[in-house]
């Protein structure tokens, strides 16, 4: 009861901060473009062209808008989500908040737990608004019900978990909503992507075993959010997905650092 209430109140917090409205705007700013897209003439004549050469031209044409639609919600949607969530454990620590909520009788791993939890499900509920009324306007447009795109949700939702790990712990050791901002989008829109071309392009130019040894380490420990991302459109062109591997190293890496960061929230004297 008392977790559920916990829960609760990360959303109130987002209410309150008008989190949930920005979430709203920005979603529905994409949903109304997108909508004014497909219905453009040049779009009209390309569905056209694409049903004259049966199904399989309008499931390509579909799938075309789906990874484009996957692209925006992962620049756009989790950009604002991740720097929508990294004032919640800092805006927890000040003086009187912290105070009042260690005074109520629960322990601090179940308050570090529920605020994950309140900010995942946060990010579920506006990706499944998002990503559910883009999979319908297509739906009914195309005539095709390409189920697999739905899927997206539960990815990005995972994508978006990885990385709130790792700012619930920047927002404890540094209490600082800027850092957990800029450390988070330096890893999933600079680090990752470099690492994830590694092979293709840093190794091309760097031959020493020992540094590609290092670079090798920092991806296997660190998340792989541009993998994950790659899986998802993978998943939704019905390619074969070669590798779950940067799924299950990125989930270890959460719960490492919810580890962490609940070793030190309860060990930490506020």
């Amino acid at each position: 009861m008392i977790f559920s209430t916990l829960i609760l109140n990360t959303f109130r917090e987002a209410a309150a901060k008008k989190i949930f409205l920005g979430f709203f705007a920005i979603s529905t700013i994409i949903i109304l473009v997108f909508l004014f897209l497909i219905n453009v003439d040049s779009v009209d004549g390309m569905v056209d062209m694409m049903e004259s050469s049966g199904e399989e031209g309008v499931k390509n044409l579909v799938i075309g808008f789906e990874v484009a639609m996957i692209n925006i919600s992962y620049l756009l949607v989790i950009t604002f989500c991740f720097i929508s969530v990294s004032s919640f454990i800092p805006s927890m620590l000040e003086k009187g908040n912290i105070d009042l909520l260690l005074s109520k009788p629960v322990s601090r791993s179940k308050i570090l737990i529920a605020k994950f939890t309140g900010g995942v499900l946060l990010i579920f509920i506006s990706l499944t608004y998002l990503i559910g009324f883009v999979w319908l306007i297509l739906s009914i447009k195309s005539g095709f019900w390409h189920i697999p795109f739905l899927y997206t949700i539960f990815w990005l939702t995972l994508s978006f978990a990885i990385i709130y790990s790792l700012i619930i712990f920047i927002g404890l050791i540094s209490q600082s909503t800027i850092l957990s901002i800029l450390i988070s989008l330096f890893l999933v829109f600079i680090v990752c992507p470099v690492l994830y071309v590694r092979e293709a392009t840093i190794f091309t130019f760097v031959s020493n075993t020992a540094v590609q040894f290092i670079i090798n380490f920092f991806y296997y420990i660190l998340p792989k959010t541009t993998d994950i991302n790659q899986i998802t459109t993978d998943i939704i062109t019905g390619k074969k997905v070669e590798s779950y591997m940067p799924v299950i190293s990125s989930v270890l890496f959460m719960l490492v650092t919810l580890s962490a960061s609940i070793f030190y929230f309860r060990k930490k004297d506020y």
